[in-house]
């Protein structure tokens, strides 16, 4: 009597695959778009990284420009309005200086204030060369 009360079911096998295939049709879409907006999300993250980097790089790239284009203008020929301007990008530059280029640009910048043109020369061309060898900042 006990086996009797215990007993599975009978299921109609057409009716259970049909409930199978609803459920899925309903949870498969559910879970791509699921999986999709988390892809969308990663990829936009990285698009805004890239962006903030790249955005970085061409500042530095300009900041470095200015700065060689003003010490190059003093060298050549330094007015009042040459020398000011170089003193607004000689900081500028040198707070986004890798260490390597640190030491040079004070020592010209030195030079630079004692009118010393000819021996600061040679040291504006050695940071030039080394900016556009840096792939941080060319």
């Amino acid at each position: 009597m006990l086996a009797n009360s215990f007993a599975f079911p009978e299921i109609d096998m057409s009716l259970s695959i049909s409930v199978i295939l609803a459920l899925c049709a309903i949870v498969s879409p559910i879970l791509v778009a699921i999986i999709n907006n988390i892809h969308h999300t990663k990829i936009r993250k990285l698009e805004i990284q890239q962006d903030q980097y790249r955005n970085t790089i061409l500042h530095q790239r300009d900041v470095f420009e200015n700065y060689l284009k003003h010490a190059g203008r003093c060298i050549y020929f330094a007015d009042s309005t040459a020398l000011k301007d170089y003193g607004e990008f000689y900081f500028a530059a040198l707070s986004y200086a890798p260490a390597e280029l640190r030491g040079d640009m004070i020592t010209a910048n030195q030079l630079m204030l004692q009118d010393e043109w000819e021996e600061a020369t040679p040291i504006i061309e050695s940071i030039a060369t080394k900016i556009h060898r840096n792939p941080h900042i060319m």
